[in-house]
């Protein structure tokens, strides 16, 4: 096994309104591609005890992969992987806020044993919560042929390019099962360093993003429920810097009857939000069996448009994991408006491999 490697580089300070943040978690695209503590990769004692821990859940659960959400953390036994779960919680919460698993061989497994693989490894870092209406727990990221700008339409069900954004729970999880004909790279970049590069450069729109915005829905609510939910995207918590951020759910928050339009230096300062975002990238194409966790707090997330597969069981698609830990960071307006998931009425929690 690989020596353990990424200890905090930097210290954390008290981070305050106005004031440059000193945290482990800032970073710019060429600096993370030096770092080596978040991209790790499987060895062959760890799949061996992972395949071997699938199988001795599937006596439990037989074909039924809604099985897992009954088991316990403590049922799954990951064996020698176990040894990397400290690192990983430690980069996450106090490190560069990213981990790169790669080399699960999911092409060589059941999809239920793919499932099992990764839901393990998710259940150690939190619990999980549903990614839609309908209670998905690992939520299918892919083309369904929708149309982004639809206000009630995310960004996961399409195969247009994304806005940078972070999700709605404390580690989101990807986990590669196909990839696309082409395009769909991966960028992610550190919102701490898109917090002080913006203070430095534009301290006149910081204001502005430390403001409660509106928020879409997206149409995922109960009738009689407000349309859109209110959060800022830099939040000030217990000294900490927690930033909540996607351009396209809160243009489509401000659409909304009801409520105001965007300013000038509202639009302005979202839009230079991104731009530091994009000049601060990191880009990574993943490979079929990568797994990245993200710490939703500090890092932001998108992927370029792709072209995919003529054919169904070809097509992109990605595993996504929403996962809650209170002990990360504390939770945001943003966050805490799904802490439950995404809920209504009649949501029922369900695992469904395809």
């Amino acid at each position: 096994m690989e020596a353990m490697q990424g200890e905090i580089e930097t210290r954390r300070g008290i981070a305050r309104p106005g004031q440059p943040v000193s945290d482990p978690a800032e970073w710019r695209g060429n600096e993370l591609a030096a770092r080596t503590g978040w991209f790790l990769r499987f060895d062959d004692g760890e799949v061996r005890d992972l395949i071997g821990m699938c199988r001795a859940v599937r006596t439990v659960i037989g074909e039924d992969p809604g099985g897992l959400i009954d088991l316990p953390p403590g049922r799954f036994d990951l064996g020698r992987f176990a040894e990397r779960l400290p690192h990983i919680r430690r980069e996450l919460k106090d490190g560069t806020g990213v981990v790169m698993l790669r080399g699960l061989p999911v092409g060589d497994m059941e999809p239920i044993d793919a499932a099992t693989a990764y839901w393990a490894i998710g259940r150690q870092l939190g619990e999980p919560m549903s990614n839609n209406p309908q209670g998905d727990l690992i939520g299918h990221v892919t083309d369904l042929g929708k149309d982004y700008r639809d206000p009630e339409v995310r960004g996961y069900q399409t195969r247009a390019e994304m806005d940078y954004h972070c999700d709605q729970c404390t580690i989101v999880g990807l986990l590669c099962l196909r990839t696309a004909r082409s395009g769909g790279t991966s960028k992610i970049a550190s919102s701490v360093a898109v917090y002080n590069d913006l203070l430095a450069r534009r301290p006149d729109l910081v204001p502005e993003l430390t403001k409660p915005l509106c928020w879409s829905k997206h149409g995922e609510f109960e009738a009689g429920e407000p349309a859109h939910y209110e959060s800022p995207v830099f939040n000030f918590l217990d000294g900490h810097l927690c930033t909540s951020f996607g351009p396209t759910h809160i243009l489509k928050g401000h659409d909304l009857p009801g409520t105001p339009d965007l300013t000038d230096a509202q639009h302005e300062a979202i839009r230079v939000a991104e731009d530091l975002a994009e000049e601060h990238r990191f880009e990574v194409d993943f490979e079929v069996g990568d797994i990245q966790f993200l710490n939703n707090s500090v890092v932001l997330h998108t992927r370029n448009e792709y072209e995919d597969w003529p054919e169904k069981e070809r097509k992109r698609l990605l595993w996504r994991l929403w996962l809650v830990d209170d002990d990360v960071r504390p939770q945001t307006a943003y966050a805490l408006q799904w802490r439950r998931g995404v809920r209504v009425a009649n949501t029922a929690d369900r695992i469904r491999l395809s």
